[in-house]
């Protein structure tokens, strides 16, 4: 009985580890203070790794300012207007703002460039600069909104509606941590976007109106002298922007590129120390979020060049045979440090399905793709041709089976079966005389055996 129960055991241990195998050095998730909606994610893949309450409907507060620089520098990389462009405020520019909203002081009739306009925007969360800004790119704050909704829905964003250029609060906008997470990405691929976010503080130069202004950036993982303390301060951080009202509560959207690594993260709807500004978990969370894939997660090679991924069948001269095919460059991903890339799944796409003529060192024939069992892609890469053909070797055959036919096939058939049929006949009359005979010995046994008694 106990061997039955140890026997039981170790089947009931071997089925749970079969179970739990695949997950078994996966990492914890990190453990949050206060945001409604958390996310971190690789931007060069935009692969997200991890996230939670990524769909729910937040307002973005600030951080919709991640829209309108996008827009100002993808206009200025079209050539529609100049990051140098001299940008006179409208009397119109404060229409839709409060009195408490955070502002740069940039008066109606003011001039400044469009690049300084969107330090303004970027550092301190200027809002009259936004319209500004809108003004100039589109002509009017109503056609820039409808350009940020049109942008957002060619990215995908399915949970984002803008109805101002700044964040203030409005029912009707929001956003979801998804959503910014895929702005984010697309925004920081943009040099004059990344050169802004990116700034700790900078010096906007005197106007017709003003003096200089020296402007400092609120997000305390670039700035160490931001107004959130110099306690989240992040090796590697570039950016990007904060954001906060009371209905949104505080939110942030940063970025760091370190160890080959370009990460972005989104905390929306967390909570701060307002009153002795001794914590904000909008930054404390993104800390922990930055900790956690650190430790985790590593940008290493998945693919080496040269990798021998595929082969590509060939049919030359009426000789069938395969071409090896390998990686023309090599794979880095951000991956899992436990992941097994020896165990990656491959999905191969070839050009043409059989090959007629010889194809050239090097030729592109097709690609291959990696991805783990849940569905992660880590990158394609191209398929070129690599080494000599391996022909299928011929049957062994002697000079006189060279080029037999097929009526000859069939008599070597018939003969051979015909010998079949001869050997069996034989060896059944064998069998037979050979019974006859112990027949007629037992007989004449048994009859010696009974002229005795008589």
């Amino acid at each position: 009985m106990k061997k039955l129960r140890y026997t039981a055991a170790v089947m009931c241990l071997s089925l749970l580890l079969g179970v739990i195998a695949p997950h078994a050095l996966a990492a914890e998730a990190p453990e949050l203070s206060s945001a409604k909606s958390a996310l971190i994610g690789d931007m060069s893949s935009g692969r997200i790794l991890y996230s939670a309450g990524a769909y729910t409907r937040s307002e973005p507060a600030s951080i919709t300012k991640m829209m309108t620089l996008l827009l100002a520098a993808e206009a200025a990389e079209a050539g529609e207007v100049s990051l140098d462009d001299m940008v006179t405020a409208s009397k119109d520019c404060r229409f839709d703002l409060t009195d408490d909203s955070s502002t740069a002081h940039i008066n109606a009739g003011e001039t400044m460039s469009l690049k300084d306009l969107m330090y303004c925007a970027a550092l301190v969360s200027a809002n009259e600069a936004c319209n500004i800004i809108a003004e100039h790119v589109s002509g009017s704050v109503e056609k820039f909104i409808g350009r940020m909704n049109s942008r957002a829905e060619e990215l995908g964003c399915s949970g984002t509606h803008f109805m101002n250029t700044h964040g203030l609060p409005d029912k009707d906008q929001y956003t979801t941590a998804r959503d910014l997470f895929v702005i984010a990405c697309e925004a920081m691929r943009h040099p004059a976007f990344a050169e802004v976010v990116g700034t700790a503080s900078c010096t906007v130069p005197a106007t017709n109106i003003k003096d200089e202004r020296r402007l400092s950036s609120s997000n305390a993982l670039i700035n160490k002298n931001s107004v959130y303390t110099d306690q989240y301060l992040y090796e590697g951080a570039v950016g990007i922007k904060t954001g906060h009202t009371d209905a949104a509560g505080y939110c942030l959207v940063g970025a760091v590129q370190r160890d080959g690594m370009n990460l972005i993260t989104v905390v929306l709807g967390a909570s701060g120390d307002d009153e002795n500004r001794k914590y904000f978990d909008s930054f404390g969370d993104t800390v922990k979020l930055l900790d956690w894939c650190f430790e985790n997660y590593s940008y290493r090679s998945v693919v080496e060049e040269g990798y021998a991924a595929a082969v590509q069948p060939v049919l030359i001269d009426g000789k069938r045979g395969e071409l090896p095919l390998c990686c023309a460059e090599e794979i880095n991903a951000l991956v899992p440090n436990d992941l097994d890339v020896s165990a990656l799944q491959k999905t191969v796409t070839l050009n043409e399905d059989t090959l007629s003529a010889v194809p050239g060192e090097g030729a592109e024939l097709g690609s291959v793709s990696f991805a783990d069992g849940d569905g992660n892609a880590y990158g394609t890469v191209k398929l070129v041709a690599a080494g000599e053909i391996k022909y299928e070797e011929p049957a062994e055959a002697g000079p006189e089976s060279a080029g037999i036919s097929d009526q000859q096939k069939i008599a070597i058939v018939l003969v051979c079966a015909l010998f079949v049929l001869v050997v069996f006949t034989v060896g059944l009359a064998l069998v037979r005389r050979n019974r006859a005979a112990r027949a007629a010995r037992s007989r004449k046994k048994a009859a010696l055996r009974g002229g005795g008694k008589r």
